[in-house]
Protein backbone atom coordinates (compact mmCIF):
# COMPACT_ATOMS: atom_id res chain seq x y z
CA UNK A 1 0.00 0.00 0.00
CA UNK A 2 1.53 3.37 -0.44
CA UNK A 3 1.76 5.99 1.57
CA UNK A 4 -0.77 8.37 -0.22
CA UNK A 5 -3.29 5.44 0.69
CA UNK A 6 -2.66 4.66 4.00
CA UNK A 7 -3.58 8.53 4.16
CA UNK A 8 -6.83 8.30 2.32
CA UNK A 9 -7.56 5.68 4.98
CA UNK A 10 -6.95 7.39 8.21
CA UNK A 11 -8.73 10.61 6.50
CA UNK A 12 -11.73 8.28 5.65
CA UNK A 13 -11.77 6.19 8.89
CA UNK A 14 -12.03 9.64 10.96
CA UNK A 15 -14.45 11.57 8.86
CA UNK A 16 -16.70 8.10 9.34
CA UNK A 17 -15.96 8.11 12.88
CA UNK A 18 -16.86 12.13 13.20
CA UNK A 19 -20.09 11.19 11.49
CA UNK A 20 -21.37 9.17 14.18
CA UNK A 21 -19.96 11.20 17.22
CA UNK A 22 -22.17 13.85 15.35
CA UNK A 23 -25.29 12.07 14.90
CA UNK A 24 -25.43 10.91 18.01
CA UNK A 25 -25.26 14.06 18.97
CA UNK A 26 -27.69 15.62 16.65
CA UNK A 27 -29.56 12.55 18.86
CA UNK A 28 -29.31 14.08 21.86
CA UNK A 29 -29.98 17.28 20.68
CA UNK A 30 -33.24 16.74 19.37
CA UNK A 31 -34.40 14.93 22.29
CA UNK A 32 -33.21 17.61 24.64
CA UNK A 33 -35.47 20.36 22.36
CA UNK A 34 -38.53 17.95 22.43
CA UNK A 35 -37.94 18.10 26.15
CA UNK A 36 -37.87 21.51 26.19
CA UNK A 37 -40.78 22.18 23.90
CA UNK A 38 -43.23 20.24 25.81
CA UNK A 39 -42.12 21.94 29.11
CA UNK A 40 -43.01 25.58 27.57
CA UNK A 41 -46.26 24.17 26.45
CA UNK A 42 -48.93 26.01 27.76
CA UNK A 43 -52.25 23.89 28.32
CA UNK A 44 -55.92 25.45 27.24
CA UNK A 45 -56.83 26.56 30.97
CA UNK A 46 -53.35 28.24 31.14
CA UNK A 47 -54.03 30.13 27.72
CA UNK A 48 -57.42 31.38 28.64
CA UNK A 49 -56.27 32.74 32.01
CA UNK A 50 -53.63 34.70 29.85
CA UNK A 51 -56.19 36.11 27.67
CA UNK A 52 -58.98 36.71 30.41
CA UNK A 53 -55.93 39.01 32.34
CA UNK A 54 -55.12 40.48 29.19
CA UNK A 55 -58.88 41.39 28.59
CA UNK A 56 -59.02 43.13 31.84
CA UNK A 57 -56.17 45.13 30.79
CA UNK A 58 -57.19 46.53 27.87
CA UNK A 59 -60.69 47.08 29.12
CA UNK A 60 -58.60 49.61 32.21
CA UNK A 61 -57.02 51.54 29.50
Amino acid sequence: MTSYNMLAIVIATVSLLLNVILFIKVIQLKKELDHVKQSTRLTREELEKINERLRRLKTLQ
